[in-house]
């Protein structure tokens, strides 16, 4: 009972309090903003938004150029692509409610518009520029991206485009570069990570925004493209479906088993296979022309920074970072007398 009492005067003490602080207040609230102001600040925020964005997407893209083109020597012999580094937009490309917002940046129509060639790409080595309109594309009219796209799946030589660049014409003719063909996507998730699927290699934002170096960048995408070249996608499936199945007679036997078979068919091999995507990395960074040792040292930069990815634990599959950082600087202290 003296609980109760005490709580039945203590409710009624906290609210008169709460009343009291907000009387005492003599701050007033300032005038809401116009919906006019609302409007030009959200249109102010979405600009900006985009701009940022479009400068994640061309240093994710400029950084994976080299590597796309290593991989392509040996990890991907079936699955490559003619690439001319042609990077476009029209106002199609942009959902509704940017549409607005790309607009007034790119004074952008249903035209196709170039946005920030590579660099190297043919399309940089061709002087061409940010905002020239692509016009006839290997002598087709093009109105929209759905006739540049159709075009470009279905070319794999030279590539005739004429542009208009204000009111001058420009014709001019691409040799392509043969890049594996896993496009390399920004995801806008806020957890450092990185993965790939076999088909393609997922960034997220907040990986790009960690990996502060490019070198860095670089091997966190050249470590994606060995899991693809690789197969370990693949195999890590196959061990999942055996461990499914595993399970499914254990059941069918009267024994419960959930998941167990599973679980295990996904961790078999995963640290082994972890280091395998470590070393080809390197590999393909050497190929590509960048430097291996702030690479290296990501992972021990990743370590400081999360503790717990120091050591690897059972039932990870992820090796810890202290064992990648020293794998892979021996390995790299070897790689510079390997021809790239």
């Amino acid at each position: 009972m003296r609980i109760s009492c005490s709580a039945s005067r203590t409710v009624p003490a906290l609210v008169s309090a709460l009343l009291l602080s907000a009387c005492a207040s003599t701050l007033p609230l300032p005038d809401p903003p116009t919906a006019d102001a609302i409007t030009t600040e959200t249109e102010h925020q979405r600009s900006e938004a985009l701009v940022r964005q479009h400068a994640r997407e061309y240093r994710l893209a400029r950084v994976a150029r080299p590597l796309l083109i290593a991989a392509a020597r040996d990890l991907c012999p079936v699955q490559q692509r003619s690439d001319y580094g042609l990077r476009l937009h029209s106002i199609a490309s942009y959902a509704p409610s940017r549409r607005d917002a790309a607009r007034t940046l790119y004074t952008l129509d249903r035209q196709p518009m170039l946005r920030t060639p590579v660099p190297g790409s043919p399309a940089a080595r061709a002087g061409l520029r940010a905002g020239d309109r692509l016009l006839r594309l290997q002598g087709r009219s093009i109105e929209d991206m759905d006739t540049v796209d159709e075009t470009l799946h279905a070319v794999s030589g030279p590539l005739n485009l004429e542009l208009a660049r204000g009111d001058a014409f420009i014709v001019v003719k691409l040799w392509p570069d043969t890049l594996c063909d896993w496009p390399i996507r920004l995801s806008r998730s806020s957890v450092i990570n990185a993965y790939a699927d076999g088909q393609q290699v997922r960034v997220t934002q907040a990986m790009l925004a960690y990996a502060q170096e490019d070198n860095e960048l670089a091997l966190v995408i050249a470590h994606e493209l060995a899991h693809n070249g690789l197969q370990h996608i693949d195999k890590q499936l196959q061990n999942l479906l055996l461990g499914a199945l595993l399970d499914l007679l254990a059941l069918t036997q009267g024994y419960p088993s959930p998941g167990i078979g599973a679980t295990l068919g996904v961790h078999h091999r995963a640290l082994r296979w972890e280091l395998e995507a470590d070393l080809q990395a390197l590999v393909l960074l050497h190929r590509a022309g960048y430097a291996l040792a702030p690479g290296v040292e990501f992972w021990r930069r990743l370590g400081t920074d999360f503790p717990a990815s120091i050591r690897h634990t059972r039932g990870l599959s992820h090796p810890g970072t202290a064992e990648r950082y020293l794998r892979m600087k021996a390995a790299a202290q070897a790689l510079p007398n390997v021809p790239p």
